[in-house]
């Protein structure tokens, strides 16, 4: 899998119309768009160091887990020091 970065444009000059796009009609387009939207908003994009280390969901939810379980972990409290008096 490639972390490279998308073009910023593409050139779509030869492309053809969706021949199901009559289908959906207006609300079709709609839901489908509000899916997608929905859809897209869930996607984080990995720095390419951390992509190596965790090469698939599984392992990097795993890892995220874990560094949920460890946020809620309190550390013991130190026991206080006696001042001596002189």
């Amino acid at each position: 899998m490639s972390t490279k970065l998308m073009r910023e444009r593409y050139e779509l000059k030869g492309g053809r119309l969706n021949p199901y796009v009559a289908r959906l009609g207006a609300k079709g387009r709609a839901e489908l768009l509000s899916w997608w939207s929905n859809a897209a908003a869930n996607v984080r994009v990995l720095p390419d160091d951390v992509a190596r280390e965790f090469p698939d969901s599984k392992s990097t939810t795993e890892a995220l887990r874990l560094v949920m379980k460890l946020r809620k972990v309190q550390p013991a409290p130190r026991p206080r020091r006696k001042h001596r008096t002189a």
